[in-house]
């Protein structure tokens, strides 16, 4: 089995070292754009699909009979999506941890790129450092307080290493008032596909049960002491269940 994991903002794609651990395979885990030591600094919706359709093609080909399972989380989550739905037919099942599929009136797509906008100055006045003590410190990213701590020092170590330039470029280019409205098109998605948020994070849970409520094929599963990174805040309850839907491959 062969996976194409794409990470979160500030993360990088060791992130994904646990369930890499935890459930083995062949694992690719690309630093998306704006992301990493050396970021690609074209972090459209349509330059990040055509880096994601890049490493899909490169990695496993397009004609592979061995189960191909793509997975995001957050801001990959949304970047997975968008792939899913524009390949059908290229994977096996889709993985979606805490996903959003977009933000649908005008004004609030306005009002969120002006945060952005205003997040992405922070980043350059204070430098990547400065801006990781602020970010996590954030109510929705705290959480992530509780990732074992061999875990988190080694994410910590490995975000340190992105450009405020870099981050600052995918905020703008990528953030949620900039990609795409997927809602109008999620009915669309064939391929098995599960979601998982923590239990703890509201919002986020939210939007998943409207998802299902949208596609009723899609599988939904809530973590318990869990907030918006439950694979890493709770490895072991998010392995099983990821084990148990990956049988059927």
């Amino acid at each position: 089995m062969q996976f194409l994991a794409l990470h979160g903002f500030t993360g990088r794609g060791s992130d994904f070292a646990p369930l890499v651990q935890g459930i083995g395979g062949d694992w690719h885990c690309p630093d998306l754009p704006g992301h990493g030591p050396e970021p690609r600094l074209d972090c459209s919706p349509v330059a990040t699909e055509a880096f994601v359709e890049g490493e899909s093609e490169r990695t496993f080909g397009s004609d592979s009979n061995i189960p191909t399972i793509l997975i995001g989380y957050s801001m990959g989550a949304r970047a997975a999506l968008n792939h899913a739905l524009q390949h059908p037919n290229r994977y096996s099942a889709c993985i979606l941890i805490s996903p959003n599929p977009g933000i649908e009136a005008p004004q609030d797509r306005q009002a969120r790129r002006e945060v952005d906008a205003k997040l992405a100055h922070r980043i350059e006045d204070a430098g990547v450092e400065a801006f990781l003590e602020f970010w996590q410190n954030t109510p929705m990213i705290r959480s992530q307080q509780a990732i074992p701590k061999n875990w988190l020092e080694a994410m910590q170590q490995a975000r340190r290493l992105h450009t405020p330039t870099g981050l600052a470029t995918s905020l703008r280019e990528f953030g949620q008032g900039v990609t795409p409205n997927l809602w109008p098109e999620l009915p669309l998605l064939k391929m098995p596909s599960i979601l998982l948020t923590g239990k703890s994070d509201i919002k986020y849970t939210q939007i998943a049960n409207r998802m299902v409520q949208e596609h009723s094929q899609l599988v939904h599963h809530e973590i318990a002491d869990a907030g918006h990174a439950p694979h890493l805040e709770h490895a072991d309850a998010v392995l099983e269940i990821l084990k148990n839907f990956l049988a059927q491959f």
